[in-house]
């Protein structure tokens, strides 16, 4: 019986993994070193739209700053991840980053070729605060390390649940560690 159980859902296991985007893991000084903004903050609104190109459909998510970590911000940043529905047509992304209004976040962007600021790593970038203990986002995707490289680094997988102060200090640790060897 658990073998005819095990074929009848072997076609649902496929297609959940062939969803998934496959992407490299990273650890928090390459998330850090890759990001150009990293801040504490809470989402205020989100808004479809589509590119100036009218080519892909993109979801901005406007954050109150409540905490700059890294970069040049104002007191909201806009975070944009591709997907979304516009007048009635819905575009979607596997490994879409999904942000809710008034979700309290912490997240590390990257600029796009296009000019938008998008969670670095996909998912990898964005932590939800519950309780003041941040919990990662990577659904959607699957972390993996690449062929002949070797894992370096503070893994982001061993960092969910833990205090936001703590993790706030770490980041800006491997921050100050990154600012004193680009200034050797």
């Amino acid at each position: 019986m658990p073998t005819r159980l095990l074929f009848a859902l072997l076609p649902v296991l496929l297609h959940a993994s062939l969803d998934a985007a496959v992407v490299p893991e990273m650890s928090l000084e390459e998330l850090t070193t890759q990001s150009q903004i990293i801040v504490h903050g809470r989402v205020l609104r989100s808004w479809s739209e589509w590119d100036a190109k009218h080519q892909n459909i993109w979801t901005h998510h406007e954050i109150e700053v409540l905490d700059r970590l890294s970069g040049s911000v104002q007191k909201t940043v806009v975070a944009s991840e591709p997907g979304g529905t516009v007048d009635g047509l819905t575009m979607r992304i596997s490994g879409e980053v999904p942000y809710a209004p008034r979700e309290e976040v912490l997240v590390f962007l990257y600029r796009t070729p296009i000019g938008y600021l998008r969670a670095t790593g996909y998912g990898q970038g964005k932590y939800t605060i519950h309780g003041a203990r941040i919990r990662s986002h990577s659904g959607g995707v699957e972390l993996a390390i690449p062929a002949g490289r070797t894992r370096t680094g503070t893994s982001l997988r061993g960092l969910d649940g833990v205090d936001l102060g703590a993790f706030k200090l770490q980041v800006r640790s491997v921050l100050e560690r990154q600012r004193e060897s680009a200034a050797k």
